[in-house]
């Protein structure tokens, strides 16, 4: 079983009890809500001490209690590792939904229900027309490129222009290419100020909706769905 890495711990600023404490509560915590399973080993006391910044001393402590609570044994000179015996976190049995005091579907009519659940069979893939919604199809998808495109942007040399936040304006590149490329294959023809990114068709209605209802200054001459 992997090793548990040091990186699993972090110490919450303004924490209360002393670091050695909240070592413990970590340790604890983890194994009580079934991330660090039993048998797996647990960092060094130097690699635990490293990471957050804390003496060895008061890792080492903090091991030596957990090892007397059952939560840890040691094994020699091959570290700590989470107890088989260790603690379970208590079940409690589900509670009844609650039921709902306010009439919704009365007070909106009926108009807005849940979205019916989408059942497709296995083999969908193999029909001739699936009309299956969200799946590309790898007859159309031009993987060479995408390839080339993922490459590009995973290097060196492009890394900040895929992690830059450009927070209160797209993409200057991606715009670029839909002014160029994308919007006049399809017959419109757009400047920079005039469009705009969304996250996805969803988020580009609401925009629309606010705008509306607002009365902004906003002239939609269309919706382009990528």
């Amino acid at each position: 079983m992997p090793a548990i890495p040091p990186e699993a711990f972090y110490l919450t600023p303004g924490a209360q009890g002393s670091l050695q404490q909240q070592i413990r509560a970590m340790v604890t915590k983890g194994i009580l809500a079934g991330r660090f399973r039993p048998g797996s080993r647990m960092p060094s006391s130097r690699g635990l001490a490293e990471h957050p910044g804390v003496s060895r001393i008061t890792v080492t402590l903090a091991y030596a209690d957990l090892v007397s609570s059952d939560y840890l044994t040691s094994a020699g000179r091959s570290g700590y590792f989470v107890s088989d015996t260790a603690p379970l976190a208590p079940e409690f049995p589900q509670s009844e939904p609650r039921a709902e005091a306010i009439d919704f579907k009365g007070l909106t009519g009926g108009r807005f229900t849940l979205t019916p659940r989408v059942e497709r069979p296995e083999d969908w893939d193999r029909y001739p027309f699936a009309f299956i919604y969200g799946q590309a199809d790898p007859t159309l998808f031009d993987h060479q490129n995408w390839r080339q495109c993922a490459l590009r942007a995973l290097g060196r040399r492009d890394f900040a222009a895929l992690t830059t936040d450009y927070y209160d304006r797209d993409d200057p590149l991606l715009i670029q290419e839909l002014l160029r490329t994308i919007l006049p294959r399809r017959g419109i023809a757009a400047r920079e100020d005039e469009v705009l990114l969304t996250l996805g068709a969803q988020n580009a209605l609401w925009h629309l909706m606010n705008a509306y209802q607002f009365q902004w200054n906003f002239p939609c001459r269309g919706l382009l769905q990528m």
